[in-house]
C-alpha cells in the first residue's frame, strides 16, 4: 500500500485548502473537523465509500462541486457491490500533457504561486512550514502578528479537502478528480444495485461514451479506494489492510483505473485502440514485423478500409497513453491482474482494458514495440511537421502529402513530443502478460475466485522498473499474487514497521532458499546504481530499474556455468546478512577497458578494446561453447565476447557474424580515419593535423596489428580482410552498398557490451563483459547454483589480524559473461565439488 502522503492543517492548512480550491468554497463548513477513523470492528472488514448527492432528486444543489461521502465497514461476505479504484497519487499525466482545464492540478500550480508569493511578500514575517504527516508539522520562524505560511507543495500531498460524515478528509489532487468523474459522470460499471439503474444498465448496452453522458441519479454505489477505506496513519491497520487487499480486488465487481484528465493524447489513442481491438485474430495472423511500415498493406490486410482512419500520429498517442504514470506503478500489477472486469478513464473518455490488452497483445506478438519510438515515427512521418505552412495553415507542399499524414493542427500538439526520444513503455505489455498469467492459472486451477499460483520471483523480475513511493511495496505490491508455497518456511508479510533493508534481505534469503540456488545474485545492480544504503552486496536493491538487464534474458536458452556444482544453503547466516556459499575461483581481473562514456570519442573506446585483446593468446585457451568445438582465434573470441555470443537471441551466435563483424571494423576505420578532417559532415583535406608515428592518429584503433597477428589458418586474418574490402568498395562503387545489415550487431554490441558492461581480460587470459564498477585485482568465480560467472571482491579488514574467515569474505560487483566458462559439464570433472573452496558474501 501506498506510503500517505503530506498533510496539511491547522489554520495553514485551511488557508492553503482555500487557495488550492481556486476560490470555491470547498469546504461545507469552515469549522468542520478533521475526519477520524473509527476502528474497524473486525479483522477482516473493509470500509467502503458512498458517494452522496447534494439533492434528493439527483441534481446538484450549487456550483461548489463540493464532494460529499460516507464510510462504512463491512464484513466482506455481507458488503454490498462495489468497485474497487486505481489510480496514482501523484501526477497522472505525462511531462508533455496539456492537462484538461478541470484539472485539480492547475489550481495546486496555482497553490505553489501563491504560497510563494504570499511568504516573499511578508518582509518583516514570514514563516516557512514543511508538511510531512498528520503529527509533524515544522515552523522555521513565526510572528506575534501574523501566520503567513510557505509550504510545500507535492503533487501526491493531499491538500484538497472532501466533505466525510460531515468531517473534513483531504485528498490529493488526482483523487479528487477521480471522485468528482465518478459522482458526476458514473461510467457504464459503476455497481447497479436496483431497478432504479435500468438508464445506466441501457446506456452502458450502448457503450462506455453513451454512459458517461447519462446524469448523476440518487443510485447507491459503493467503492473501495485505499486513501480513503483505510486509515494511512494506522500502521497496524495498514499491515492488515494490504494483506487483504488481493481479497479486496477480486471481490469488486470491476475495477475503475483512473489514468488522470484528458490531454492532447486520449482522443487519438483511444481512436487507434478500438480500431485496432475490432481486428480479427485472423487478420492479425496475416500481418508481419516488417508491414509496420507498409501502411496500405497491412491496412488491407486488417480489414481497415479508411487509411485516413490511423495515422502516424495515433501511434504517438498510444505511445504517450500508456507512458502515463498508472503504467510504472507497482500496485497496480495486483490491482489489474484480479479484476473481473476493468475500465480504463481519461477525463470523459473511457476504454475497456480487454481492448488495450489485445493491441499490446499483437505488439508483443509482432515485436512491434521496437517500432514504436518517437524517433521512427517522426522519420514515418516524411518531414510533415517540419514543412512550412500556407496561408490556410496546411503544408504548402501539398503534392507531397501522405493520405497517412495528420493535419498540421493537429502536428502541432505532438511537435514537442516527437523529438522527446520516448519508446513504447514495456510496462503496459508487462501488465497485460501478467494478467494473462494469472487468468491462465485461475482457469487451470478451475477455481475463478482463489488466488492464482505465481511465482513471486518471476513477478519481481518482470516488474523490477515499476515506481512505488514506498521502496518496501515493491515486495509487498507482489504478494497477493503469490502461493504461499513458493516461498520457504519464512513466508514474507507486509510490515510497514520493518526497515527497507530487513525487507529485500529477507525476500532475497528467502527466495534463495524456496528455490535452492544463487540466480537472483543476477539481479544485484551495478554498486553506483544503489540507492537504499547498508544492503548486503548479495541483496538486489529492488527499489530501482535493473541496468543492464540481466544475462538470463539475452537469449531462450540456459547458461550453465555452474552445471553439476550443487549449493549447499546455510539459513543461520542469510539473517545477519552473511550468504555462505561455495564455488570454483576461475581467475584475477588483470585489465579493464575505458567505458564509452569515459573516453573523448568512439575512436577511443575501441582503441581501448583491441589494446586489451592483445593481452590474450592468439588462440582462446577455452573452447565455446563445449569441448567439441575447435579452439577459437583471439579476433573470434573478442567479437564473440563483446555480444555474449548471441545475435538475434539465437546462441551460440552463427558464424556469418564473423563477416559481419570485419565488415564493421572496415566502417569503423573509415568513419575514424577520417574523422580528423571532417567538421559538421564538410570534408576539410586541408587541415594539417599531429599525427602519431605508429598509429596514424592517436586515437585510432589498431585494427592491422590484431588482424596480422591472427594465426595463418585463421578465418580472419589479412586475406579474409582484404576480401571484404573488395566487396564493401565494389557495392560503393556500384551504389549498392548500405550499412543497415550491421544494424542487428550494433543492437547486439549496445546491449551486451558498449555503455552497458566493462570489457575486462584475466591473468588466464580469458575475455569477459562484467559490471561498471569491476576493476583490476576482482576476481571472477563460478558458484554452486548460480548459472552465470560472477565478479568478486575481496574484503581487506584494515583493524586486527586477519583470520581465515576474513580471507574468505568477498563483496559481489555482479554478474559477467567471460567467454568460454559459460558452459560447463563439472560432474565431468574429477572431484569438481570437492575442491569447491568456501566464501562469505557480505
Amino acid at each position: 500500500m501506498r506510503l500517505p502522503p503530506a498533510a496539511v492543517h491547522g489554520a495553514a492548512g485551511r488557508n492553503l485548502v482555500r487557495a488550492a480550491a481556486g476560490g470555491f468554497p470547498l469546504l461545507p463548513s469552515a469549522s468542520a473537523p478533521a475526519y477520524k477513523y473509527e476502528p474497524l470492528p473486525s479483522a477482516g472488514a473493509i470500509r467502503l465509500l458512498e458517494l452522496i448527492h447534494d439533492n434528493d432528486d439527483g441534481t446538484v444543489a450549487n456550483k461548489s462541486h463540493i464532494i460529499r461521502c460516507s464510510l462504512k465497514a463491512f464484513d466482506p461476505d455481507n458488503a454490498p457491490p462495489y468497485q474497487a479504484l486505481s489510480y496514482t497519487w501523484g501526477y497522472p499525466l505525462t511531462s508533455f500533457s496539456e492537462p484538461a482545464r478541470s484539472s485539480s492540478f492547475r489550481r495546486l500550480n496555482s497553490l505553489r504561486k501563491t504560497a510563494t508569493a504570499t511568504a516573499s511578500n511578508s518582509a518583516t514575517s514570514t514563516a516557512r512550514v514543511v508538511a510531512t504527516s498528520k503529527e509533524t508539522l515544522v515552523a522555521a520562524h513565526r510572528s506575534s502578528r501574523d501566520r503567513i505560511s510557505h509550504v510545500a507543495v507535492q503533487h501526491d500531498s493531499r491538500y484538497f479537502p472532501i466533505s466525510c460524515d460531515g468531517q473534513t478528509l483531504l485528498v490529493t489532487a488526482n483523487l479528487l478528480d477521480a471522485l468528482r468523474m465518478l459522482k458526476d459522470h458514473p461510467p457504464a460499471i459503476v455497481s447497479t444495485t436496483s431497478s432504479d439503474n435500468a438508464d445506466i444498465k441501457a446506456a452502458s448496452s450502448g457503450g462506455i461514451a453513451g454512459a458517461l453522458d447519462v446524469p448523476p441519479k440518487t443510485y447507491r454505489r459503493h467503492f473501495w479506494i485505499d486513501a480513503i477505506c483505510v486509515d494511512q496513519e494506522n500502521v497496524l491497520e495498514r499491515n492488515a489492510q494490504v494483506a487483504a487487499m488481493a481479497k479486496t480486488f477480486r471481490a469488486a465487481n470491476s475495477v475503475i483505473i483512473w489514468l488522470g484528465a484528458e490531454d492532447q493524447f486520449t482522443k487519438d489513442a483511444i481512436a487507434l485502440i478500438d480500431a485496432l481491438a475490432a481486428v480479427t485474430e485472423e487478420a492479425w495472423e496475416t500481418i508481419s514485423y516488417t508491414d509496420f511500415f507498409d501502411h496500405p498493406a497491412w491496412y488491407k490486410k486488417a480489414g481497415i478500409n479508411d487509411e485516413k482512419q490511423l495515422s502516424p500520429t495515433h501511434w504517438l498517442a498510444l505511445i504517450a497513453f500508456v507512458n502515463r504514470p498508472w503504467f510504472r506503478r507497482a500496485w497496480v500489477v495486483q490491482e489489474l491482474a484480479l479484476a473481473r472486469s476493468a475500465i480504463l478513464v481519461c477525463g470523459s473518455q473511457a476504454v475497456d482494458w480487454w481492448k488495450l490488452d489485445r493491441v499490446l497483445h499483437f505488439i508483443q506478438e509482432k515485436r512491434w514495440y521496437h517500432h514504436l519510438t518517437t524517433e521512427k515515427i517522426r522519420h514515418m512521418m516524411d518531414g510533415v511537421v517540419h514543412q512550412p505552412l500556407d496561408a490556410a495553415g496546411d503544408a504548402a507542399d501539398t503534392d507531397n502529402k501522405s493520405s497517412l499524414s495528420p493535419s498540421s493542427a493537429r502536428n502541432s500538439l505532438y511537435e514537442k513530443f516527437l523529438h522527446s526520444k520516448t519508446r513504447l513503455s514495456l510496462g503496459a505489455t508487462n501488465l497485460s502478460r501478467t494478467r494473462r498469467w494469472v487468468e491462465a492459472a485461475r482457469k487451470a486451477d478451475g477455481k475463478t475466485d482463489e488466488k492464482p499460483t505465481t511465482r513471486l520471483r518471476n513477478l519481481m523480475n518482470m516488474h523490477r522498473d515499476t515506481h512505488a513511493t514506498d521502496p518496501r511495496d515493491k515486495v509487498y505490491a507482489f504478494l497477493g499474487l503469490v502461493d504461499k508455497n513458493d516461498l520457504s518456511k519464512d513466508p514474507i508479510e507486509a510490515d510497514y514497521k520493518l526497515p527497507v533493508q530487513h525487507v529485500y534481505t529477507s525476500v532475497t534469503a528467502s527466495l534463495m532458499l524456496s528455490y535452492g540456488d544463487l540466480n537472483l545474485l543476477s539481479n544485484v545492480q551495478d554498486a553506483s546504481r544503489t540507492k537504499i544504503r547498508n544492503l548486503p552486496s548479495w541483496v538486489p536493491d529492488y527499489s530501482i530499474t535493473i541496468e543492464p538487464y540481466p544475462l538470463r534474458y539475452r537469449h531462450r536458452q540456459r547458461w550453465s556455468a555452474s552445471d553439476g556444482l550443487t549449493w549447499e544453503p546455510n539459513p543461520e547466516p542469510l539473517k545477519v546478512g552473511l550468504l555462505h556459499a561455495q564455488g570454483h575461483r576461475m581467475g584475477t581481473v588483470q585489465a579493464t577497458a575505458a567505458m564509452p562514456d569515459e573516453l573523448p570519442n568512439a575512436a577511443a573506446y575501441w582503441a581501448g578494446i583491441v589494446d586489451l585483446s592483445m593481452k590474450i593468446a592468439a588462440e582462446y585457451p577455452f573452447r565455446a561453447p563445449s569441448q567439441s568445438t575447435p579452439r577459437q582465434t583471439r579476433i573470434e573470441a573478442l567479437w564473440r565476447t563483446l555480444i555474449a555470443n548471441t545475435y538475434s537471441r539465437r546462441h551460440p551466435a552463427p558464424d556469418t557474424c564473423g563477416t559481419r563483424f570485419i565488415d564493421y571494423v572496415l566502417n569503423l576505420q573509415i568513419r575514424h580515419t577520417l574523422a580528423p578532417w571532417s567538421n559538421l559532415g564538410d570534408f576539410q583535406p586541408h587541415q594539417n593535423h599531429n599525427l602519431d608515428k605508429t598509429r596514424k592518429h592517436a586515437d585510432a584503433p589498431a585494427w592491422h596489428e590484431l588482424i596480422e597477428a591472427e594465426p595463418q589458418d585463421s578465418a580472419y586474418g589479412p586475406q579474409m580482410y582484404r576480401s571484404r574490402i573488395s566487396s564493401v568498395m565494389e557495392r560503393m562503387f556500384r551504389g549498392t552498398y548500405t550499412p543497415i545489415e550491421l544494424a542487428q550487431l550494433q543492437h547486439e554490441f549496445d546491449i551486451a557490451s558498449g555503455d552497458m558492461r566493462r570489457v575486462f581480460c584475466t591473468d588466464g587470459g580469458l575475455l569477459g563483459t562484467g559490471p561498471r564498477s569491476l576493476k583490476a585485482g576482482d576476481e571472477v568465480w563460478v558458484l554452486a547454483g548460480c548459472s552465470v560467472p560472477l565478479v568478486l571482491r575481496r574484503v581487506v579488514e584494515t583493524d586486527g589480524p586477519q583470520t581465515s574467515e576474513h580471507h574468505r569474505c568477498r563483496r559481489l560487483v555482479g554478474e559477467t559473461y567471460v567467454h568460454g566458462i559459460m558452459h560447463r559439464r563439472w560432474s565431468k570433472t574429477k572431484g569438481a565439488s570437492a575442491t569447491m573452496e568456501d566464501v562469505i558474501l557480505e
